[in-house]
């Protein structure tokens, strides 16, 4: 069974990915959200982050907050936060929202942090859905792993932190969050990339870190570079799997090094933060209804 479900998965990965454009292009439509601005109307613009506070980690969240802000120079811009540590000094989405209802805004555009549609991703969908109510128009841009394109822009960025000479793998993390097909998604695209040497490791997810093992000894590798797929340093859980995964590897006798930089650190990766809230901004999803129509 296990020999099956393993030359089932490449198959399985080809047939889902052609399907994630299409899905985006039949299930929206072109409509400005600021079009519909009228006298009285007030617009603005919501980050929501899941991560912490404290550390350098704070400096990436700025970067997207700043793109966001520069990018709508002319709306008010606001913050929510995920993450449980953070939960009791700002305030969530759903609180930060009805905060908005009361102060009289009426259209809102949210762009998320998430790299992935994960557990976090689908809370905020959520919350957007059962808020849509209280607003003319309210929208929400796409985690940064949303098609195709983004997978291999987001390669092409992060391929700077590789090490020649060596055998490059990029960690991703938190798959038990419901994101263990899209960090899957990312190894695929690797390999259809034809990046000889590199590979993709889930926390939690496909690939496990024992298929890494069986490819390393099929190469015949000798040193390993450990990426950190992750949007800042405050997954600390993460981090920890990460540093004993270089024991293992150490002890396996690989030559390790880990590298110490994050994807939150590169231009290109928070630009495509950027083009998420911006599509949302032009394109809005179709309801349940109008969908059904367009496949008569």
């Amino acid at each position: 069974m296990k020999r099956t479900l393993t030359l089932l998965f490449p198959l399985i990965l080809t047939c889902l990915i052609p399907t994630l454009p299409t899905m985006a292009q039949t299930a929206e439509m072109e409509q400005d959200l600021f079009d519909g601005l009228r006298e009285g109307d007030k617009a603005v613009v919501v980050a929501v982050h899941d991560g912490t506070l404290d550390g350098s980690a704070i400096s990436t969240y700025e970067r997207i907050n700043q793109q966001l802000r520069q990018a709508y120079p002319n709306y008010a811009f606001r913050e929510a936060w995920t993450s449980r540590s953070t939960m009791k000094q700002v305030p969530t989405p759903d609180e930060l929202l009805s905060q908005l209802q009361k102060e009289g805004y009426t259209h809102v555009l949210i762009q998320s942090s998430d790299l992935t549609d994960g557990l976090n991703m689908q809370c905020l969908r959520q919350t957007v859905e059962d808020m849509k109510g209280k607003f003319k128009h309210i929208r929400l841009g796409e985690p940064l792993l949303s098609s195709p394109e983004d997978y291999e822009k987001a390669i092409q960025a992060a391929a700077i932190f590789g090490q020649p000479k060596m055998v490059n793998v990029f960690v991703c993390a938190d798959a038990d969050n419901g994101n263990a097909t899209q960090y899957a998604v990312l190894d695929y695209t690797l390999r259809n990339r034809d990046m000889k040497g590199w590979h993709a490791v889930t926390i939690g997810g496909m690939p496990t870190f024992a298929h890494l093992l069986k490819q390393l000894k099929s190469e015949k590798a000798k040193k390993v570079h450990l990426i950190p797929f992750m949007l800042t340093n405050d997954n600390k859980e993460a981090l920890e799997t990460l540093r004993e995964w270089e024991e293992e590897l150490d002890d396996e006798g690989y030559k390790v090094s880990v590298e110490m930089h994050y994807l939150g650190e590169l231009d290109d990766i928070i630009s495509l933060f950027g083009n998420h809230i911006r599509h949302a901004e032009k394109f809005r999803r179709l309801t349940a209804k109008e969908q059904k129509l367009t496949t008569r």
